[in-house]
C-alpha cells in the first residue's frame, strides 16, 4: 500500500508489477522486469522498489513510471525493506548477505554478513534503529541499522523462516516459518514470547495492523489468518484463495488487509475498523 492508501502494488514471477488504483479497482500502471518476488513503496509513496530472481533491485518513480536506478546482487533477491525515514533500502537473498543502500545516490552503505543460507525476510523497526533478517538457516538476526553491527541471533524455529514483521511499537517481532508456526519475540530481551499454531502449511507472510492489535498471516494452506495481539487468540480465518497465499499487508489506515496468491489474484479484505 502507498502511504495515502490510494495505491496497491502487486508483483508476479512472470516479470510484472501492477500498480492498482484502489478506488477504481483497476491497474494504473505496469512495471516490467523479470521474475519479481519483492516490492516496497518508499514511505512518502513517490518511489517503488522491486526485486527478484534476475538478481537486480530496481527503483521507479511512481508518478511517471520511469526506472531511476538499478542495483545488483550476486544471486536472486528474495527480501526488501524500506527504512521508515526513507533514507535506506535493505535487500537480501541467495547470496546470504544483507545489502543496505542509501537512497540519495543509491550506493551500497553496508553489507551485513552472518547468515549461512538464503535470506527470505527483512524488516526495519518503526524507529529505524534496528534491521531484522530471517533465513533458510532457521535463524533471525537483529542488526544495528546504522552501523551494521549484529546485535542478536534469535533461534528456535525448526525450519526456514520466510517472513518477519515488527509490531507498531517495535517491542515485538513476528516470524513465519516453513513448519506452519508463527513465533512472537520480545525484541529487547531477544527471547520467544509465544508460538501460534493453526496453519496447515508453511507461513510465507506476516503483518501487524497499524495499531498493533492484530497480526495477519499468509500460508500455503490457501488461507489468511488473523490473530489477536497480545493474547495470540485466532479470531478469524479468511478463505477465498484457491492456492498458496504468499503475502499479506494492512493498509496504513488499517481499514483493509490485502493478500496475494498463486491463484493469480489479489484479494482485499475489509477490517472491522
Amino acid at each position: 500500500f502507498s502511504a495515502d492508501n490510494q495505491l496497491l502494488a502487486s508483483a508476479d514471477n512472470g516479470g510484472k508489477i501492477v500498480l492498482w488504483n484502489l478506488s477504481r479497482r483497476r491497474p494504473r500502471r505496469i512495471f516490467k522486469g523479470e521474475n519479481f518476488t519483492e516490492i516496497a513503496f518508499s514511505p512518502d509513496g513517490r518511489l517503488l522498489v522491486g526485486a527478484g530472481f534476475d538478481k537486480l533491485v530496481r527503483v521507479w518513480n511512481v508518478q511517471s513510471g520511469k526506472e531511476l536506478h538499478v542495483m545488483k546482487h550476486e544471486a536472486e533477491v528474495e527480501a526488501l525493506a524500506y527504512s521508515p525515514d526513507g533514507r535506506r533500502v535493505a535487500s537480501a537473498g541467495g547470496d546470504r548477505v544483507v545489502r543496505v543502500w542509501e537512497t540519495r545516490q543509491w550506493t551500497e552503505a553496508l553489507t551485513l554478513a552472518g547468515h549461512t543460507d538464503s535470506i527470505y525476510g527483512l524488516a526495519f523497526s518503526p524507529d529505524g534503529k534496528l534491521l531484522a533478517s530471517s533465513s533458510r538457516d532457521r535463524t533471525i538476526r537483529l542488526w544495528d541499522a546504522g552501523t551494521g553491527q549484529q546485535l542478536r541471533v534469535l533461534s528456535g524455529h525448526s525450519d526456514s523462516v520466510y517472513s518477519i514483521a515488527f509490531s507498531a511499537n517495535g517491542r515485538t517481532l513476528a516470524s513465519g516459518c516453513r513448519d506452519g508456526t508463527i513465533k512472537l519475540w520480545d525484541v529487547s530481551a531477544g527471547v520467544e514470547k509465544q508460538t501460534l499454531t493453526g496453519h496447515q502449511d508453511s507461513v510465507h507472510g506476516v503483518a501487524f495492523s497499524p495499531q498493533g492489535e492484530w497480526l495477519a498471516s499468509a500460508s500455503f494452506d490457501s488461507t489468511v489468518k488473523v490473530w489477536e495481539v497480545p493474547s495470540g487468540h485466532l479470531i478469524r480465518t479468511l478463505k477465498g484463495h484457491s492456492s498458496d497465499v504468499n503475502a499479506v499487508v494492512f493498509s496504513p489506515n488499517g481499514r483493509w488487509l490485502a493478500s496475494v496468491s498463486d491463484d493469480k489474484t489479489v484479494r482485499l479484505w475489509k477490517t472491522a475498523k
